[in-house]
């Protein structure tokens, strides 16, 4: 086996206190839904929805109205509905 190096004092993470949405591909064609998100610490974490469900999500989102609920707003609450997210609240000024 290779030598390794043991730290005396563990480096320790950052904490993740916050996630943003990056990025948002739809592909209609594939019945694809890709997000990438981005915590606090930044690190990007993905996540993705993938044929009839992504179908059903694409078509909800295409006749929505945003007034009142953001679009990020939208996705941070169903990746948190879904158990990709952990609990938290939904904050800050759509952009």
């Amino acid at each position: 086996m290779a030598e390794i190096l043991t730290l005396t004092t563990p480096i320790a993470q950052p904490s993740r206190t916050t996630y943003r949405v990056q990025r948002l591909t739809l592909d209609w064609d594939a019945a694809a839904i890709r997000i990438d998100l981005l915590g606090s610490d930044g690190v990007v974490v993905n996540a993705s929805y993938d044929g009839a469900v992504a179908l059903a999500l694409m078509t909800t989102l295409n006749s929505a109205n945003m007034s009142t609920t953001s679009l990020h707003k939208r996705i941070l609450q169903k990746l948190q509905t879904d158990g990709i997210l952990p609990a938290g609240t939904v904050s800050g000024t759509p952009s």
